[in-house]
């Protein structure tokens, strides 16, 4: 089963609904990530594996103004990765209140990062 033709909360999820993900750097990672008064999920990836971007588009929809979705070129931005020991990609952080409180690693079913996002949120999903 494709993104596309998944469902959630019993609505159809359509990867041509995305939004943009902005990307956040080493400079600006405190100041819209740590800082942000909404939870913040961050994607670590690199240019070449950015195969989570549809299903980030979808989450930045799904939850506007619940959650702040950007992601972190690791190869740009080294110190990032290393400040929080990512040692793979994609790798997703959930902070809330600038503390990372929930973790994914790997290419995990859209299903599941749902879930997961929800749970962040204490389950107002």
């Amino acid at each position: 089963m494709s993104i596309g033709d998944e469902h959630w909360e019993g609505k159809p999820v359509n990867i041509g609904q995305q939004k943009q993900v902005p990307d956040v750097t080493a400079e600006s990672f405190d100041r819209q990530v740590t800082h942000s008064p909404v939870p913040v999920l961050v994607n670590f990836q690199t240019p070449w594996s950015r195969r989570m971007e549809p299903l980030l588009g979808q989450l930045a929809e799904a939850f506007a103004g619940r959650l702040r979705v950007v992601q972190v070129n690791i190869s740009a931005d080294p110190e990032v990765a290393a400040r929080f020991k990512i040692r793979a990609v994609p790798t997703m952080l959930i902070f809330n209140k600038g503390v990372p409180v929930e973790f994914i690693v790997g290419t995990v079913p859209s299903r599941f990062v749902f879930e997961t996002v929800c749970k962040a949120l204490s389950g107002t999903c």
